[in-house]
């Protein structure tokens, strides 16, 4: 009799927790299911994250440190794009006059505009300005200077009428940036340098003007030849100086602004050498 009640109690506890198992497996299989269907899938998130795109050329107007004014071509209008974020690509340093492109979420109605990207297509600074490369000085002959580009190739340029701005003079295995008139790629003869300015000399106020150096070659009432080591000439004009205290022959230094390739070159400074 025992047994029959011990067996019997045994298959009713075991009831019991079958049934209870059971309860609490559907108990908690919704909920389980139901967060696992909210859950965001990445497509979802990805096409939350998609952004349509628009562009605009135009022409600086004026400009700050983050904020670009730009008169759209299509009407002519002014918009204003803010480019603290975007990615710029330009040569030279932002100026009124440049022409530029400007890509910007579509649709949007911030003021003013986030611009993604900002690219100048014509710089007015470049436009009046001589090229120029940076590079390590690899050799410093009497009458050349030899750089070494990031990209490992190495250029030449002449040296006799660069105006030269360094605190110790032209070093080797320095970094030096070279302002040239000609083909960066021609070895005979090879281009001319007309600024070198070393890396000792990055910022100063010296290293931000132009000049060049060579003897008179002919001498009129508002102007004045300088001829160059290649044989170039190059006319400089000023109504404020009276050349005629120059004579032929004479080597000056001549500071000016534009560029040296223009015709008829503003003189600033001129000093004997």
């Amino acid at each position: 009799m025992k047994k029959k009640v011990l067996v019997t109690l045994v298959l009713a506890l075991s009831l019991s927790a079958a049934t209870a198992c059971s309860k609490k497996a559907e108990e908690t299989t919704p909920a389980t299911t139901e967060a696992t269907t909210e859950a965001p899938t990445e497509d979802t998130a990805e096409e939350e994250t998609e952004m349509e795109e628009t562009s605009m050329t135009g022409i600086i107007v004026s400009f700050t440190d983050t904020v670009l004014t730009v008169k759209d071509d299509a009407d002519d209008a002014e918009k204003e794009f803010d480019y603290s974020k975007a990615e710029v690509t330009r040569e030279f340093p932002f100026s009124e006059g440049d022409e530029i492109e400007i890509i910007y979420p579509d649709g949007t109605t911030e003021t003013p505009i986030p611009a993604i990207s900002v690219e100048v297509y014509t710089s007015v600074i470049g436009e009046n300005s001589d090229p120029y490369v940076e590079g390590t000085v690899k050799d410093a002959a009497t009458n050349t200077i030899t750089l070494e580009l990031e990209n490992g190739e190495s250029y030449t340029f002449g040296k006799t009428n660069a105006y030269i701005v360094a605190k110790e003079g032209i070093l080797v295995d320095k970094k030096a940036t070279v302002t040239y008139i000609g083909d960066i790629d021609d070895t005979d003869p090879v281009p001319l340098a007309v600024k070198v300015v070393m890396e000792d000399s990055y910022g100063s106020a010296d290293a931000d003007q132009f000049a060049f150096i060579g003897p008179v070659a002919n001498i009129e009432e508002q102007s004045i030849v300088l001829q160059a080591e290649d044989g170039d000439y190059y006319t400089f004009v000023s109504d404020e100086y009276d050349f005629s205290d120059y004579s032929i022959g004479d080597n000056l230094q001549i500071t000016y602004t534009g560029t040296i390739t223009a015709k008829e070159i503003p003189a600033v400074k001129v000093v004997n050498k």
